[in-house]
């Protein structure tokens, strides 16, 4: 029975302290996508019907590229919408090799 009560009323505690913390600020019709993978390639797409926009490539870990590495990013379309991002860095003359992995970023949004 004491388990019981315990559990409970840690329960109770945890959902007081989160009621009672002040809410954050969120656009619901707003969200970041990112998809990490092999720099042969890589493609972030945001939920059906949402429209994609400031696209960006960096290191898997979301750190920047070196600022001589060569890259290619292209927009993927659904229903003739910007839906998301493809890219890819292959082994380019003159630019570094490629990371170990890539990560591609896209900002969706929800039109109302």
């Amino acid at each position: 029975m004491r388990r019981r009560l315990a559990g409970a009323a840690l329960a109770a505690a945890a959902l007081a302290a989160v009621a009672a913390a002040p809410a954050a600020a969120t656009d619901i019709d707003t969200e970041t996508v990112t998809a990490v993978g092999s720099p042969s390639g890589v493609e972030a797409r945001c939920p059906h019907g949402w429209t994609a926009s400031d696209a960006r490539i960096t290191n898997g870990d979301g750190s920047p590229l070196a600022p001589d590495q060569r890259w290619h990013m292209t927009g993927v379309f659904e229903d003739g919408i910007l839906n998301g991002a493809a890219g890819w860095i292959a082994p380019y003359l003159d630019s570094p090799p490629p990371p170990e992995s890539i990560a591609i970023t896209v900002v969706c949004h929800r039109d109302c």
